[in-house]
């Protein structure tokens, strides 16, 4: 197998990782808790806190968090099984990534502080593939994805 041939697993990688800064959402790091440890990513790939100046109301961020989160990792995770083939419309894929990374900027943005510009690059990237570069299920299984 070519290395060509291989690039979906690049946006495969990015569609899990956005999942899961996503789905820490629904547990932030409580107030005085020490972050988890650098060698599993620490506070980059758990972006949320309670300590966390936010642009909105902590009780406004309590009742849209679980919904953002949810939502745009199940988006996520859903164009990761178009990708993959399992059981999603290869057609989806585009939409679920647009509708993922819409939902995903909301919520970091709410969030927003300097442990967001991770999750907004995994955003940004995917979104680029997909608007900027025509990036389908297709053209990455086939190799002709990002070229």
């Amino acid at each position: 197998m070519s290395g060509m041939r291989r690039m979906w697993i690049v946006p495969l990688a990015l569609l899990l990782l956005g999942a899961h800064l996503n789905l820490s959402g629904l547990v932030p790091l409580q107030a005085g808790e020490a972050p988890p440890p650098w060698w599993v990513g620490g506070r980059l790939i758990w972006p949320f806190a309670e300590e966390t100046n936010t642009l909105v109301s902590h009780e406004t961020l309590n009742a849209f968090t679980p919904m953002l989160s949810i939502a745009s990792a199940l988006c996520f995770l859903l164009a990761a099984a178009a990708l993959l083939r399992w059981r999603v419309p290869e057609k989806w894929f585009t939409w679920l990534i647009v509708a993922g990374s819409a939902l995903s900027i909301v919520l970091q943005v709410g969030w927003f502080s300097v442990w967001a510009i991770l999750p907004l690059l995994v955003d940004a990237a995917l979104l680029w593939a997909v608007v900027r570069r025509n990036v389908s299920v297709t053209r990455l299984r086939s190799g002709d994805g990002l070229s």
